[in-house]
């Protein structure tokens, strides 16, 4: 259920003078704010773990090029893509593990 869901049932349980239900209601908001910044932080991780599985398609693909093109001249660019990419790996790296270690020291 959306947030809208949940006010328009607060506002039915108030109208039928429902204080149970209302108390009930306003409890499940408070924990749907926790629950919503919760799925949002799982999801970054998981959009930081499909970039990070990406980038490691990446330089698996310019290393084979690499390997079978011995003499083009594109091996200089291809090494200095393999450059950036490892940079932006190990960036997001990190941000998976200071993710990680934010998640754990919350549920202590």
């Amino acid at each position: 259920m959306s947030v809208d869901d949940y006010l328009d049932l607060l506002n039915y349980a108030k109208a039928i003078n429902d204080g149970q239900w209302q108390a009930e209601l306003i409890e499940s908001l408070k924990n749907f704010e926790v629950a919503t910044e919760e799925q949002k932080r799982e999801e970054n991780i998981k959009e930081l773990w499909t970039r990070f599985d990406d980038i490691n398609l990446l330089l698996l693909g310019l290393f084979d090029k690499l390997k079978d093109n011995e003499e083009s001249e594109e091996r200089y660019q291809w090494r200095e893509q393999i450059w950036e990419l490892k940079m932006e790996r190990i960036i997001i790296a990190k941000e998976i593990q200071d993710r990680y270690i934010k998640i754990d020291s919350t549920r202590n």
